[in-house]
């Protein structure tokens, strides 16, 4: 089927009566892409009569008529149907986001286009364009996809990569996202202490024989606090009705609750869950007529990770399992973290929707040397085949320039749409995509830092000082490969500045180890060759990272979660002793 010739469209699209935003928002940016790749100009007209031949977006008479054998109303809301034959090419699929996806899978798997980060996308060139039979059908391994890095909360690139989390800023015209009532660690959200510890502290944890609410939770098998999280889950849902999900989640610390009630339902379960659990439980059981459609979400994060003996969530019930415990240099269903491995097959045998919380970066350092490259899939695939519906990939949030960001975030993005695809090739693809000539140079500092990481237990709070990626000889070899990526880049601006940007992660390192790798060169008997003076170095990073960019693009503000600044950092490298 022959869509453009010599830059000419020989097809229209058409959009149905009675199409939705995200349908129509579809129609729309498939004219704009093919009049990009081809350079011809497409008409774009709303009817149920079609022409001999067309593009039909979205469901409806048409689509019925070209593909009477799909149930269209029996659709996941995410599914995705694609169909060349007989003179028309039909993108379409479920409500509210399958159409939409049914085109960006087609600009991906057809026309090879690629948005590798909101300020680069990869974009054929083609005034011939004609298209195979097609008959493709899919949907989504995991019902919540959320790669949690700061560029990809950018709506159009969330949408253009499949991602449907509670962050980015996906819209009415996106088909929307999951969002959720309250986010995580909302107990204190729920019942304020200071409203109400006053008048209930036996509503708050027993500790040491004393009722707290300082770095305590809540006494969640106390029966009156019980009630009111009842009424107040509901006045919060009233208040929130696009929310799907609603979290009911232990603080970010410890303090569990010491009363003899708490206590005898942890021992009877061997889990400091099942408190929260059967509050979470009976809140769901409480309210679930009333909101048929919402889940009720928890943690099993730190002191609360272990499944329960007996006790088992609700089917409208969220099980969050968090990572945190485990090492990231290594695949998580690997010996080195087998007790986290034990508790996801654990989950997976109680829970009907169990869902992820898994973590990429380092918080303490977002842009020091992280080398997770190479397990990403292989976790993925471990989530899915163990039942897992929903993954959470917490990244470089708060701002650009975390160490290999873009290449994260999109292999991301690709993996829990479809985490059976080949990883190794997607790495490729990016890097030849995003980096150009420098990609190879770049594949081997990733290669570098993997091996180097093979055994060690890196964490999402490394200290730079124990990390054995970060030595001297690594960093020196580090170093060289960067310098040989931007001298294959140097007459290209926009694959330079890339190459700059990601460089940055290892100038860091370079920084913050300065007086340490001195003394590891003296003891090894090498020679002293940083990329430059500290001070000079420390001004170049600097420049880098506060520096404009490309659309899109926002300077650095972030080096680590605790908000530390570029130029706070910079500070910190002045005041340091060489």
């Amino acid at each position: 089927m022959w869509l453009a010739r010599q830059g000419r469209a020989l097809v229209p699209i058409l959009v149905q009566p009675g199409a939705t935003e995200p349908e129509r928002s579809a129609a729309e940016e498939l004219k704009q892409y093919l009049e990009k790749i081809t350079g011809a100009v497409f008409e774009l007209r709303q009817t149920d009569t079609p022409p001999p031949r067309a593009i039909v977006i979205g469901q409806g008479a048409l689509a019925e008529r070209l593909r009477p054998d799909i149930a269209w109303h029996a659709l996941g809301q995410e599914e995705v149907v694609i169909s060349c034959r007989d003179g028309y090419l039909l993108l379409a699929g479920g409500r509210p986001r399958g159409t939409l996806y049914a085109l960006y899978r087609f600009l991906y798997t057809q026309l090879g286009v690629r948005w590798w980060a909101p300020w680069a996308q990869q974009l054929p060139r083609k005034r011939d364009l004609a298209l195979p039979p097609l008959n493709l059908r899919e949907q989504p391994a995991f019902e919540y996809r959320e790669p949690f890095w700061f560029h990809a909360f950018d709506g159009d690139w969330a949408a253009r990569n499949y991602a449907n989390g509670h962050r980015p800023a996906l819209t009415a015209k996106h088909g929307g996202k999951i969002e959720y009532a309250g986010f995580v660690h909302t107990s204190f959200w729920l019942v304020p202490p200071q409203i109400y510890f006053a008048q209930h502290p036996e509503w708050y944890s027993l500790i040491n024989g004393e009722r707290r609410w300082e770095h305590a939770q809540l006494c969640w098998t106390n029966p009156s606090l019980r009630e009111f999280l009842v009424e107040r889950v509901r006045q919060v849902l009233r208040e929130h009705p696009y929310a799907s999900i609603i979290s009911i989640s232990q603080e970010d610390w410890t303090g569990a609750c010491e009363c003899d009630a708490c206590r005898a339902l942890e021992t009877r379960e061997g889990s400091a869950v099942a408190p929260i659990l059967e509050t979470v439980n009976y809140i769901a059981q409480q309210l679930e007529r009333e909101f048929p459609q919402v889940a009720f979400d928890t943690l099993a994060y730190w002191y609360t990770r272990k499944p329960p003996r007996t006790l088992r969530p609700r089917p409208n019930v969220i099980v969050r399992l968090c990572s945190i415990e485990c090492s990231f240099a290594q695949p998580l269903e690997s010996p080195a973290n087998a007790d986290f491995g034990d508790d996801l097959r654990g989950w997976s045998e109680r829970c009907q929707r169990l869902y992820i919380w898994d973590y990429t970066t380092n918080f303490h350092h977002y842009l020091l040397p992280h080398p997770n490259y190479f397990v990403l899939g292989a976790n993925l695939r471990f989530f899915h085949r163990h039942g897992v519906r929903g993954v959470f990939e917490q990244g470089a949030y708060q701002s650009n320039g975390g160490e290999m960001a873009e290449l994260k975030a999109w292999l991301l993005a690709q993996l829990l749409w479809n985490p059976y695809q080949d990883d190794a090739r997607l790495l490729d693809e990016f890097l030849r995509g995003y980096y150009g000539a420098a990609a190879r140079f770049v594949k081997r500092y990733l290669a570098l830092m993997a091996r180097a990481a093979r055994t060690f237990k890196m964490t999402c709070f490394t200290k730079p000082e124990d990390a054995p990626y970060l030595r001297y000889p690594v960093l020196r070899r580090a170093e060289h490969l960067w310098e040989q990526a931007e001298r294959a880049v140097q007459h290209d601006p926009d694959l330079r500045w890339r190459v700059q940007i990601a460089r940055l992660a290892v100038w860091y390192a370079w920084l913050v180890r300065w007086t340490s790798l001195q003394a590891e060169a003296r003891a090894a008997n090498l020679p002293w060759q940083p990329p430059a003076e500290k001070r000079l170095l420390a001004e170049r990073w600097l420049e880098r990272a506060t520096a404009s960019g490309p659309q899109g693009w926002q300077p650095i503000t972030h080096v680590n979660e605790a908000g530390l600044t570029p130029e706070a950092f910079v500070k910190q490298v002045f005041a340091q002793r060489d």
